[in-house]
């Protein structure tokens, strides 16, 4: 398996983020008003009856992309670069090639091994897409849905110490995404020294 490109304050933050993450999505699949992933254009897939496995829920994006999520982290693909897994308790990226992401997956041993990326900068990038995608699905909740629907939701994370105001986490995700990127970010390299 390939080296994480990501290290230190920055992969510590990225994997508190996507933990809390995994469980916003988690609460939004259960909204009592409806599958808030349904709403935002996921398909729900189950794992074939009589296997043992988790739903997972992709989205088609635009621009030939895709989004995978499930409860022990989230898939990024792209049909030329291949995609990035993200694992919900590491966050250290993982590359596969583009043929690896077509087959179903619902547990996580079923992740293919990642690979040696065509270049060191390939994860990296594929990463910060993600982790904008992250950031532009939780705009479209908190405006969706509204800021007061999102704070039950955090009222209910059982770890208050890790708790950031609703309106923060989008741009919380931003900052990571350019830390990773390149872009130098107050917060993460405080953290770092």
């Amino acid at each position: 398996m390939a080296v994480s490109p990501i290290s230190g304050a920055r992969r510590r933050k990225g994997q508190a983020l996507l933990h809390r993450q995994c469980w916003n999505w988690g609460r939004d699949i259960v909204r009592p008003e409806g599958n808030l992933l349904l709403e935002a254009g996921f398909l729900r897939r189950q794992p074939p009856e009589g296997e043992v496995g988790t739903s997972w829920y992709t989205r088609a994006l635009p621009d030939g992309d895709s989004l995978m999520l499930w409860g022990f982290g989230v898939l990024y693909g792209t049909p030329q670069r291949g995609g990035v897994f993200l694992n919900r308790y590491q966050f250290r990226p993982v590359w596969l090639p583009s043929e690896t992401l077509q087959d179903p997956i619902w547990k996580p041993d079923m992740i293919p091994d990642g690979q040696t990326p065509p270049s060191p900068r390939t994860p990296v990038d594929l990463t910060v897409a993600a982790i904008r995608r992250i950031a532009d699905y939780e705009e479209w909740a908190l405006a969706h849905c509204g800021v007061e629907y999102r704070r039950a939701v955090l009222r209910q994370w059982n770890r208050p110490s890790e708790r950031l105001s609703p309106q923060t986490l989008p741009q919380a995700w931003r900052a990571l995404a350019d830390a990773i990127d390149g872009r130098p970010s107050p917060e993460l390299e405080e953290k770092s020294n």
